[in-house]
């Protein structure tokens, strides 16, 4: 299972939606000027990772929405339809945003027909439980005095589920909470599981409306007793013992069996809400959760949910910060902190990972045990960086007073540096390395302006070994704005323009055209793209009207020279119809212009 593309909308600088696309064994390159959008981009690619990581989603109250195109592979259709005859081709399906950034529809024409019968099980079930909450109801209400306390000639007496004797005051107080939430959860199943023809919706229960221990609260049973009349009464009021005790067994037996019916469908609901929690976390499928829903969701559920590293560009870590005393200072993000939580994540097993990971994201102050500590060193120093030839002969770690343990790099000239003061460029280059030997495939990893404090040449290593992490099956996003960093399938290249509408997103698919008009700049192509969003494709197209006049004389020797038709030409010059920007490039290395020139 793999994502195609993901379609982004209404994040920061992007209004209207645009399209980022991934690739197999090439990474998803984002070029564009300063402020066109890019790091908003990476960022909400990150945001959709962690949202679909966790079960309670995003913390944060993102309002965002997106798109993730996914297809199946053999495997996945072997594995997650045994036995059954599936058309490859068809295996195509788009996952959308819900609550908290998460998805929670699925949209295929051909693969919701067969995953859906568990959303129709679970709607039946939440009829059925609001059905048998009426029923109880009604029973309920039979045995309602109208607010009087004192009915001689009632015949019965109610018990509870404590076998006790007790009134209908009592017991409606007691069991009415119990059937409040139990009407709220039939509710809110029958809203948040909902399916048609080509989607079904799923809903995330991690607030339970009831407890099922409130579910032994629901059972009463009437007992018949003898009606205390007064002798004058006697004369004047025939009870008919044997209707009324008939009516009270009625009444219990009916009670008894919708408890029972309510109770059942709840621990059902109960087993189906547990069944999808753990297909929407890492927690172990249950064997009674087997079914294909609930394995298909999971995969899904991975593959946007990708462990994700997002490393930002070190400009853009450097903060502004005061002091109490109004001083102004400069401080850099604390790289050992980044390293930190990167290792805790993917590489520590200790008891305590998930609190210190709490206590790092809440700025609480920490501290690792001197075993975990020395665990952190060992690491550290099995995965030094050859960064120029290699620089260090081994790395330290200490306690910090509470805070992130200062990692401290031993030169080969004897120094000790800690990773926070030695220079940007080796500093990215330490976490840069740390991070990527932490990845394994089926991870993302989204950088912001790689290696931008490095040499060139040490930046094309960087690209190299970004390609091999693309080979790896680790997916790569980045946006740079060194040519170093291009690789030379351009066809993985987005460019991010800023427009009047935010921020715009394209990429172009006469690579090899493209490279030959722009000098194998892809640089250039950027500003190509740039001066065609700003003219327009009418405008375009007249420009492409007039170049062709003055090189054919006429739209009948043009349309005979280049692959468009004398109508199409026709229509330029009247500017009813607009041309793209691969016309325009085709056009301008037919008639030997540049393309600056055409535009």
């Amino acid at each position: 299972m793999w994502i195609t593309k993901i379609e982004i909308h209404n994040y920061k600088s992007i209004k209207e939606p645009v399209e980022i696309n991934f690739y197999d064994s090439m990474p998803t390159v984002l070029i564009g000027k300063n402020g066109s959008g890019k790091t908003n981009i990476l960022e909400a690619l990150n945001a959709i990772t962690k949202a679909n990581g966790s079960y309670y989603g995003l913390n944060e109250k993102l309002t965002f929405s997106y798109k993730a195109y996914i297809c199946l592979s053999k495997e996945d259709i072997v594995r997650l339809f045994p036995g059954r005859d599936i058309d490859e081709d068809k295996c195509r399906f788009i996952a959308y945003s819900g609550e908290k950034c998460r998805i929670d529809r699925i949209e295929s024409e051909y693969l919701v027909p067969l995953l859906n019968s568990e959303i129709c099980e679970i709607n039946h079930l939440a009829n059925e439980l609001k059905a048998a909450l009426d029923t109880y109801t009604k029973q309920l209400n039979k045995i309602a005095y109208n607010g009087r306390k004192e009915l001689s000639a009632r015949g019965f007496q109610i018990i509870n589920f404590k076998n006790s004797t007790t009134n209908y005051d009592a017991l409606k107080f007691q069991v009415g909470f119990v059937i409040e939430q139990a009407e709220k959860l039939a509710e809110s199943l029958k809203q948040r599981f909902k399916s048609d023809n080509n989607s079904f919706q799923f809903g995330y229960v991690h607030e339970y409306y009831y407890r099922l221990d409130d579910l032994e609260k629901l059972p009463f049973k009437l007992r018949y007793v003898k009606p205390d009349l007064a002798p004058f009464e006697e004369k004047f009021i025939t009870i008919n013992e044997t209707a009324v005790k008939r009516e009270i067994t009625r009444i219990s037996r009916v009670t008894k069996e919708c408890c029972d019916k309510i109770s059942t469908l709840i621990r059902k609901l109960d087993e189906r809400s547990k069944c999808l929690k753990d297909a929407l976390t890492d927690e172990q499928l249950a064997p009674c959760c087997k079914a294909v829903f609930y394995s298909f969701i999971r995969e899904v559920r991975k593959c946007i949910g990708a462990r994700c590293s997002f490393l930002r560009n070190e400009s853009s870590d450097v903060i502004f910060k005061s002091d109490e005393r109004k001083q102004e200072e400069y401080y850099h993000n604390d790289k050992s902190l980044v390293v930190l939580q990167t290792y805790l994540n993917k590489v520590y097993k200790g008891a305590d990972k998930e609190e210190l990971l709490e206590q790092i994201q809440k700025n609480e102050e920490f501290s690792l045990s001197d075993a975990a500590l020395n665990e952190f060193k060992q690491y550290l120093n099995e995965n030094i960086p050859k960064f120029e030839g290699g620089m260090y002969d081994c790395i330290s770690v200490e306690h910090s007073g509470g805070k992130s343990p200062k990692i401290l790099l031993h030169e080969k000239s004897g120094d000790i540096v800690d990773l926070n003061s030695t220079s940007a460029g080796r500093r990215w280059y330490f976490t840069y390395y740390f991070i990527k030997n932490t990845l394994a495939p089926g991870d993302l990893f989204i950088i912001d302006e790689p290696a931008a404090m490095l040499h060139p040449i040490a930046q094309k290593e960087v690209l190299d070994e970004l390609l091999k992490l693309g080979k790896q099956g680790i997916k790569v996003v980045y946006s740079t704005h060194s040519p170093y960093l291009i690789p030379d399938a351009w066809e993985c290249v987005h460019f991010a323009l800023m427009g009047d509408e935010g921020t715009l997103v394209t990429w172009e698919n006469q690579y090899d055209l493209l490279k030959q008009v722009t000098g194998g700049d892809i640089f250039n192509l950027q500003e190509l793209l740039e001066k065609y969003r700003n003219c327009g494709p009418d405008n375009a197209a007249y420009h492409c009207y007039e170049a062709l006049i003055k090189k054919y004389g006429s739209i009948e020797a043009a349309s005979n020279n280049v692959p468009f038709s004398y109508d199409t030409i026709e229509a330029w010059k009247k500017k009813k119809r607009g041309t793209t920007f691969e016309n325009v490039i085709l056009i301008a290395d037919k008639i030997g212009i540049s393309p600056e020139k055409l535009l």
